[in-house]
């Protein structure tokens, strides 16, 4: 089971999806009356769908959450001590809550991902030796803090995102199967704290490790662009987008974020005549009406980026 998870695991940062996908069905063939296979399998999809900004699979993703949660409870209905359920049943609902944030379903996103934390949480309470539940645990104490700092009229709140953080090195340190995940949700995290310098840092080591890992390349990217290192951005960037105007799977979700963040470092170093050739293409796709939606800000940008353009170009 371990070889099959961790080899599901590996091929998910490859962007092998088909193979990751069928280790995570072995283990549900050998052991369907355990929660790991559906919880990888979940993984796997969860991983395709924020690859691609796309939710055709997301029926098929809760339905394998769900199964892995119901495989965990019969297990500890009969033993309770039996970590490795809780462990998967935690990481599913913290995989719902995740996914759903991402859609920006705010209540349903806080539902279950306060039911995934809470397990965790008493899993260390208990003393949990499993590195991995400090991935949801250091997760939830940064990005809560983070959010509660926005809101500096609310008392009482401690400021826990450097606690956030430490959990998170330390699970990239010594984590079982969330080691890669870890470094993908710091990089996040360095970048809402204009640390990036450390963003650059870590995800040029993940890029070392997994070459054609897009999640570390956003990053890298979105580095080069807070450090004003235009030129370099607009590379990192470009080569993103020549991943994903080749992707079949592409619904020009990922070619038009990427094709404005080059127009924003083309600006910022007055090319603006190619700036322009960018929002061109930007409006030039055909998007489904919810691609559309959710890339309002986008959009709005791209329009910004255009009237700065034009005005310097005059």
């Amino acid at each position: 089971m371990h070889a099959w998870a961790s080899a599901s695991v590996e091929m998910v940062f490859r962007e092998d999806f088909r193979n990751a996908e069928e280790e995570a069905k072995k283990i549900i063939r050998r052991y369907p009356d355990h929660p790991a296979g559906y919880f990888f399998q979940a993984a796997v999809l969860d991983a395709w769908m924020f690859r691609h900004q796309s939710r055709r699979r997301e029926r098929e993703f809760f339905r394998l959450c769900d199964q892995a949660i119901e495989r965990a409870e019969r297990i500890l209905a009969n033993n309770r001590n039996d970590e490795w359920a809780r462990f998967f049943m935690g990481g599913a609902e913290g995989y719902k809550g995740t996914y759903e944030g991402r859609y920006e379903r705010w209540v349903t996103a806080f539902r279950h991902g306060w039911k995934g934390v809470s397990i965790f949480q008493n899993m260390a309470s208990s003393g949990s030796k499993i590195p991995d539940i400090q991935f949801g645990i250091g997760t939830y104490d940064y990005w809560r803090s983070a959010l509660m700092k926005m809101l500096w009229w609310m008392p009482g709140v401690s400021d826990n995102r450097e606690v956030g953080i430490a959990k998170l090195r330390g699970v990239i340190e010594n984590g079982i199967y969330t080691r890669a995940a870890a470094a993908m949700v710091l990089i996040d995290i360095y970048l809402n704290e204009n640390r990036f310098d450390d963003a650059l840092e870590l995800s040029n080591e993940m890029i070392r490790k997994y070459p054609r890992a897009m999640v570390f390349r956003w990053g890298q990217a979105a580095a080069f662009q807070g450090l004003e290192r235009h030129e370099e951005a607009i590379k990192a960037y470009l080569f993103i987008l020549s991943r994903n105007e080749i992707d079949p799977n592409s619904n020009h979700f990922n070619s038009v974020v990427a094709r404005v963040s080059i127009a924003r470092s083309m600006v910022a170093l007055g090319r603006n005549a190619d700036a322009l050739e960018q929002i061109a293409a930007v409006n030039g796709y055909e998007l489904d009406r919810d691609i559309r939606k959710r890339l309002d800000r986008n959009f709005s940008e791209a329009n910004s980026l255009r009237r700065q353009a034009e005005s310097r170009s005059r």
